[in-house]
C-alpha cells in the first residue's frame, strides 16, 4: 500500500461543491493518502480548518491545518490582525503545521498589489518570530515573491504551492530554502515547464499536493478534485523522476511529513 499525502487541500470547500468531507476522507484512505493539510484562506475557513483537523483525524488517516490570509479574499485584509493573532494563540496546537496560505496573485487582484505586499511581509514577519512554515500562493508575481521571500531569507521559510513557473524560478525559490509543492497541473500535457522542474529539482526539495477541489489531474482534468486523486500525481512524479518509484514515494512523503512538523527544508546549494 502507497503512503501519500497531500499537503495542501480544502475539503470545507469540496464539502460545498457536494462531496462530504467523511466521503472525501474515506475515499482518500482507500487510496492510500495517510495524511493531509488543510488550508485556511481567511479568518473563517482558519477556524474550520482547525474544526476539521481535530474532528476528522483519526488513526488511519491524520489531518493538519494551517491559517491564512488568501491575497484574493480582498474582504479579508482587514481582518490580518485577527488572523495574525489566531496564529499565536494556535502555537501550542500540535495540529497546526503552517501559516497560509498567503502570497501575491496579480492575475486576480492586481489593483491591491501593495496591500497583498504588506500582508506578505506581515505573515512572513509572523513566520520568522513563530517559527511556522508559509504556504505561499503565488500567480503572475514571480519577480516580486521571490524578491521579498529573499529578503527573509533564513528567517522565514516554507512550501511555493501549486507551482505554476518555470524551472530558472523554482530553483531560485528552493536556493532561498523553500519546498516546492506541485500539484495536478503537473500532468498536464502543455504543462511542459512545470514538468521540468519536477524532473530537475532536487527530490528532497519537493511536495504533491491536489488543492482540491481545483485543478484535478487527467484523467479527472476540469472535474471536482479531491485528495483521493494524489495517486495520479503521484503517478506522474514517477514518470519524471530518476529515482526508483519507491524512492520518489518514500522521500515524498517523509518531505511532506518534515513540512506539516514545521520544519525548513535547507537546501546546500
Amino acid at each position: 500500500m502507497v503512503s501519500i499525502a497531500d499537503t495542501h487541500c480544502h475539503l470545507d470547500i469540496i464539502q460545498s461543491q457536494g462531496l462530504d468531507i467523511a466521503d472525501s476522507l474515506k475515499n482518500a484512505v482507500e487510496s492510500g493518502v495517510k495524511k493531509i493539510v488543510q488550508i485556511g484562506i481567511d479568518l473563517e475557513s482558519s477556524l474550520r480548518a482547525r474544526s476539521i483537523a481535530h474532528d476528522y483525524s483519526d488513526d488511519s488517516l491524520e489531518i493538519r491545518y494551517s491559517i491564512g490570509c488568501h491575497p484574493t479574499e480582498t474582504h479579508e485584509f482587514p481582518n490580518k490582525d485577527e488572523i495574525l493573532k489566531l496564529v499565536y494563540q494556535s502555537l501550542d496546537d500540535s495540529k497546526l503545521s503552517a501559516i497560509g496560505e498567503i502570497g501575491l496573485d496579480y492575475y486576480h487582484t492586481a489593483d491591491t498589489k501593495k496591500q497583498q505586499e504588506e500582508i506578505l511581509e506581515s505573515f512572513l514577519e509572523c513566520s520568522a518570530e513563530t517559527k511556522l512554515p508559509v504556504v505561499i500562493h503565488s500567480r503572475d508575481a514571480k519577480e516580486d515573491t521571490i524578491s521579498i521571500l529573499r529578503n527573509f531569507r533564513d528567517r522565514a521559510f516554507g512550501v511555493i504551492h501549486c507551482f505554476t513557473y518555470d524551472y530558472p524560478t523554482a530553483k531560485a525559490l528552493v536556493d532561498i530554502g523553500y519546498y516546492i509543492s506541485f500539484s495536478g497541473i503537473v500532468a498536464f500535457k502543455n504543462a511542459t515547464d512545470i514538468q521540468e522542474a519536477a524532473q530537475k529539482l532536487p527530490l528532497e526539495s519537493m511536495l504533491i499536493e491536489t488543492d482540491a477541489p481545483f485543478l484535478a489531474p487527467p484523467p479527472f482534468r476540469g472535474k471536482r478534485n479531491e485528495p483521493s486523486y494524489m495517486k495520479f500525481i503521484l503517478d506522474k512524479m514517477f514518470s519524471l523522476r530518476q529515482e526508483s518509484n519507491s524512492e520518489v514515494e518514500r522521500r515524498l512523503f517523509e518531505n511532506s511529513i518534515k513540512f506539516m512538523n514545521r520544519k525548513a527544508y535547507h537546501h546546500n546549494a
